[in-house]
């Protein structure tokens, strides 16, 4: 297969054949009597050989407006089948509210992002068959893996285990999903037929989760494919793993097991071969690029060559595919997940690596659906590989959307960390003795501050011990004494960083009051790590691991205030600020702020897509922060890089005035501008081959 070359004179304009036919009606013919078996070397749907060619779509990760779109892009490159993913702490955001997009109480369900079931409406629509991977854990670089963070406030809690809470939880939600989707399925015994759903994911690559001489808790595998059995679930189940690393460890009752993997391609197919040697392949997770951690040198990813010949070798060998990710989409909101990077079973700096906003992965379609080379790559390939291509309807290759850079927008200050503080309705100040995490405080993403009243002199010393989870920053009387962390230098070595262990902060020259005055130490979670082993999974945010002590002696008795910004909620701290505060230009200065500017679309202009630049030469003073469109929350940015422009959907945008905010934690500029390039910096492809996970994990 590799060095196959099929030439396409205009590949942009391909249509199906007068011949074909649709691919539900291929399959269906007179009518459903099975759904998806695997048996010897081959799949099967319905009694007729099936190749699995499937692109994970994450309807979380791109607007609703966008979904057929997207899918319609996939089917033109010669996929039929989507791998979907569900996210339990979009859907459960608090404990025992359901939210599957009628409830509304998050930015994305007032979007419309979490009607899963109109999402498996318009697979079926569109005549695409989806791979179903319900988690409770979907890793995915998603927030937590997908685990909502109000599982952190019991004490202890164990998670992806025989633990009963947990187990408890997770039947819960999954029952809950269950019924939403259950009779999306292609086949059941009780009737349902030609449904999209053909099979089922069991948890997440459970075969790394451990160490090597950490057995799995294949009961907890068990427990879990026996919920999905029990609601309703009777698609084809498989689990899924890179098996050089994990063999079939994270695999039970010899359901279907498939592969991950993007180096070493020939090694993982010949080992799940030996492992499996009865089975079809199907690599569940072929990885065409991959994500990136703020402060990196550069964006990750993967040459065109590359990728045809692992596909190439996927093909040789008679596989089936998923491309993870075929489109990565966007992390909004607070959602991107994390890594713990591991040298020989001991953390080193930085032990936390938050991932970017952007999920564009390198991958066929990008960020924003423009194609790239590897979209045309696929399409040729699978032409001449799938024995079905020309027997299948397949639509022509939509057009991409257009993307602008709109006028710059003019920003200005409307309060700071003081003025939002100082507005909290007392019966909304949390007092505590020791500090608190956040999820004790019933808070799951923001910033959490901790206040008291101290008397402070120059060369006094403040120590918080253990780890400030993540970025931590210091006020006196509403001053910011600490420095900025805007380089992986700073993460060694600066107060507030998540890296260092007992951070320390001298105070400095002229901070000085013999009587009273206000410390604040705002920490703001950047996000839950998505992947690890177990200990990983200790994941509460704030300031929780020790005291907090001022020259040796421990501070007692703060004020824990939640700022968790949902601008959709008349309550939220942002609208609680008097508009007589709004600022001068002059008068920015160093610190957490909240800016404002409208950018306004004339009725005659046609809404397009575009990027928020933070990578200009006149952005220099744009450091950290998150930036709100119309209440809607698209990502933090962040000086650090790599990534240095934030995707803005014109879905999002409405002719008129549109409202800007942004919250800044350092410095800020008057000037917000616009791009219609997308910046992810450097590129770079990895070029570690002998580390298919492509970062530093050991003892699986």
């Amino acid at each position: 297969m590799r060095g196959l070359t099929v030439v396409f004179p205009l590949l942009a304009g391909l249509v199906s054949l007068a011949s074909s036919v649709p691919l539900y009606d291929y399959f269906i013919g007179d009518g459903i009597t099975q759904g998806l078996v695997a048996e010897s070397n081959e799949f099967y749907l319905n009694g007729k050989p099936f190749k699995i060619l499937s692109g994970s779509l994450h309807y979380f990760r791109v607007h609703p407006n966008y979904w057929r779109t997207r899918i319609q892009q996939y089917k033109a490159a010669g996929l039929n089948t989507l791998d979907v993913y569900v996210p339990w702490n979009l859907h459960e955001p608090s404990q025992d509210v359901f939210d599957f997009g009628e409830a509304g109480m998050t930015q994305f369900s007032k979007e419309g992002f979490l009607n899963i079931t109109r999402f498996l409406e318009m697979a079926r629509e569109e005549e695409m068959f989806v791979i179903f991977r319900p988690g409770p854990y979907i890793c995915g670089e998603w927030e937590f893996g997908g685990l909502p963070s109000w599982l952190l406030k019991e004490d202890p809690m164990y998670f992806r285990m025989s633990y009963g809470p947990y187990e408890e939880r997770a039947e819960v939600y999954l029952m809950q999903l269950l019924q939403k989707v259950k009779d999306f399925q292609f086949y059941t015994e009780n009737g349902v037929k030609g449904g999209p759903i053909i099979m089922t994911q069991i948890e997440n690559e459970y075969g790394n989760y451990g160490y090597t001489d950490w057995p799995r808790d294949k009961a907890h595998l068990q427990f879990l494919k026996k919920v999905l059995r029990d609601g309703g679930i009777e698609s084809l189940l498989f689990t899924s793993d890179t098996p050089s690393i994990a063999a079939d460890w994270g695999n039970v009752d010899y359901e279907l097991m498939t592969i991950n993997f993007k180096w070493n391609s020939e090694k993982e197919l010949a080992t799940i071969k030996e492992l499996r040697p009865d089975a079809p392949i199907l690599v569940s997770e072929y990885w065409p690029g991959w994500f990136d951690h703020w402060f990196e040198d550069v964006h990750n990813t993967l040459s065109d060559k590359d990728f045809r010949d692992i596909l190439g070798n996927i093909f040789d060998a008679n596989g089936s595919v998923n491309f993870y990710m075929f489109f990565g989409g966007t992390n909004f909101g607070y959602m991107n997940g994390a890594n713990i990077l591991m040298v020989s079973g001991v953390e080193v700096p930085p032990v936390y690596v938050p991932d970017v906003t952007s999920y564009d992965y390198d991958a066929p379609l990008s960020e924003s659906g423009q194609y790239t080379p590897k979209y045309y790559s696929t399409l040729e390939m699978i032409t001449a590989y799938d024995p079905l291509f020309n027997e299948i309807d397949r639509p022509a290759v939509p057009e991409a959307a257009s993307i602008v850079a709109y006028p710059d927008v003019e920003m200005s200050v409307v309060g700071d960390l003081g003025d939002v503080l100082d507005s909290y309705p007392a019966d909304f100040i949390q007092n505590y003795q020791k500090p608190q995490s956040m999820e004790v405080l019933g808070q799951a993403y923001g910033y959490v501050v901790y206040r008291k009243e101290v008397s402070l002199k120059p060369g006094d010393k403040l120590v918080v011990r253990g780890h400030i989870r993540d970025l931590g920053q210091v006020f006196v009387n509403n001053v910011m004494i600490s420095e900025p962390i805007t380089s992986s230098i700073h993460l060694l070595t600066t107060f507030g960083s998540w890296a260092i262990r007992d951070s320390q902060l001298v105070i400095p020259e002229g901070i000085e009051c013999s009587e009273r005055c206000t410390l604040d130490i705002l920490v703001e979670n950047m996000g839950r790590a998505n992947f690890g082993v177990p200990h990983t999974f200790n994941q509460k945010k704030g300031i929780w691991e020790g005291d907090i002590l001022l020259n040796r002696q421990v501070l007692d008795g703060w004020d824990h205030y939640v700022l968790e910004p949902d601008l959709y909620s008349e309550d939220d701290f942002t609208k609680r600020i008097s508009p007589r505060q709004i600022y001068e230009k002059e008068e920015m200065s160093l610190g957490w702020k909240i800016m404002n500017g409208t950018l306004t679309i004339p009725k005659d202009f046609e809404i397009a897509d575009t990027f928020v630049d933070f990578g200009c030469f006149y952005c220099e003073e744009w450091s950290h922060g998150a930036v709100f469109v119309n209440n809607f929350n698209i990502g933090r940015y962040h000086k650090a890089g790599p990534q240095r422009t934030l995707y803005l959907p014109g879905a999002l945008l409405k002719h008129g005035d549109n409202n800007i905010l942004v919250i800044e934690n350092y410095h800020g500029s008057n000037t917000l501008r616009f791009t219609n390039i997308p910046n992810y910096g450097e590129p770079q492809e990895a070029v570690n081959k002998e580390n298919p996970l492509n970062i530093q994990i050991n003892g699986i």
